[in-house]
């Protein structure tokens, strides 16, 4: 599944960044070299199967918060998983007693998840790897627990969006076809119950699939290489859809660069990692474009610009943190603002996503009426035709 960031909840900078900074500084005044968490390897893209199974945003986020919490309180890892174990969903139990395998041999967390990259995205070990080295796994346990609370709140929301309409589409496809029903049972037509089910129950089993398929060919697109950038710009074209995706794949970029600089890696090595780890292929290959620019021809700001994908204002930001000193303010300032226009765009999917349905409604039920009164209007010219 496509990596995710994680956002906090405060309008402070994530507490993991200032305590990892303040660790950083501190090692360097007594002469010491600040060295770096060891970097999870970029992914190439998804490496999951559409077939496999993943875990969903609302399980993650219970999982997070209240390992979270449990840590918070000083439980050690090990007897915070079996503690998760009693009152987690069925299917997450499997899952814990891997976790707590691969803890007993005297893993850290983040390399036990790292271990699982179909239910635990790349990033969320990262967040925790950091977590663990300066210290607060708690806080970032909590942090990736609302995020994830956040993205199935999202979820939730278009699903409720959708519910009414989809309503009204069924009862449609049904109530459209009673009246030859009812003639055919009538004995006055030749319609009969077969072709009532056929119209009605086969009509929406053919939406199901076709939906079904239309999602199954999108991700295999999104996930082939070959395919992945094609795919993705076609989809930032798409109204509103296009929009989120955009914003989204900047909040997680910006998110991810900040945390990962706070922990003391490279302003090179972080925006490597965070934009090949990035659900977005345009802004992979934005960066891929702009890398070789940077530090050579230009300053990481202009090779940003030359791809003229990232943003005036993301620029503007870069250049000020650049120049003053304050890159992690100015980078946390971008994630929250472009966390603050992907929320905004959902919102407007949900508003639209039931107008658009509602229309769909409106087209197939004038399409039947008319082929109603179409068919009924022929068989009564064909029985004035065989009126002598």
């Amino acid at each position: 599944m496509p990596q995710q960031p994680f956002h906090e909840q405060s309008e402070e900078p994530l507490p993991v960044a200032r305590q990892t900074t303040v660790l950083t500084q501190a090692g360097t005044s007594q002469g010491l070299t600040a060295v770096a968490p060891p970097l999870l390897p970029p992914p190439q893209g998804s490496s999951s199967s559409p077939f496999s199974r993943q875990l969903s945003a609302h399980n993650l986020s219970m999982f997070y918060s209240q390992m979270g919490t449990m840590i918070e309180a000083g439980v050690p890892v090990q007897n915070a998983l079996a503690s998760l174990k009693k009152t987690s969903p069925s299917a997450m139990r499997p899952l814990l007693d891997r976790l707590a395998e691969i803890i007993q041999r005297g893993e850290p967390l983040h390399e036990a998840l790292a271990s699982l990259p179909d239910q635990f995205p790349a990033l969320d070990c990262l967040t925790l790897g950091i977590s663990e080295q300066s210290g607060a796994l708690d806080k970032g346990l909590h942090a990736l627990g609302d995020y994830y609370e956040k993205r199935a709140k999202a979820r939730s929301k278009m699903i409720s969006a959708c519910i009414l309409p989809a309503i009204v589409l069924v009862t449609a496809v049904f109530v459209i076809r009673l009246p030859a029903l009812i003639l055919g049972l009538m004995g006055t037509g030749t319609y009969g119950i077969g072709n009532f089910l056929f119209d009605t129950v086969g009509l929406l089993a053919a939406l199901v699939m076709l939906t079904i398929a239309f999602v199954w060919v999108i991700r295999i697109l999104l996930q082939t290489p070959g395919t992945r950038l094609a795919t993705d710009r076609a989809l930032n074209t798409v109204p509103l859809l296009g929009g989120f995706r955009f914003n989204y794949a900047l909040s997680h970029w910006v998110e991810s660069i900040r945390l990962m600089l706070n922990a003391g890696y490279g302003v090179l090595e972080a925006m490597e990692f965070s934009s090949k780890s990035n659900p977005s292929p345009s802004l992979t290959a934005a960066h891929a474009k702009a890398r070789p620019l940077m530090n050579t021809q230009l300053d990481v700001a202009q090779a940003l610009e030359s791809t003229r994908f990232f943003p005036p204002m993301l620029i503007q930001f870069w250049t000020t943190g650049e120049q003053s000193g304050k890159m992690d303010d100015m980078l946390f300032r971008l994630s929250k603002y472009y966390e603050e226009v992907w929320q905004k765009k959902l919102d407007q999917i949900a508003a639209w996503l039931p107008k658009l349905i509602y229309g769909v409604v409106c087209i197939f039920v004038i399409y039947w009426i008319f082929q109603f009164f179409l068919a009924h209007l022929a068989e009564i010219n064909g029985a004035m035709t065989d009126t002598p």
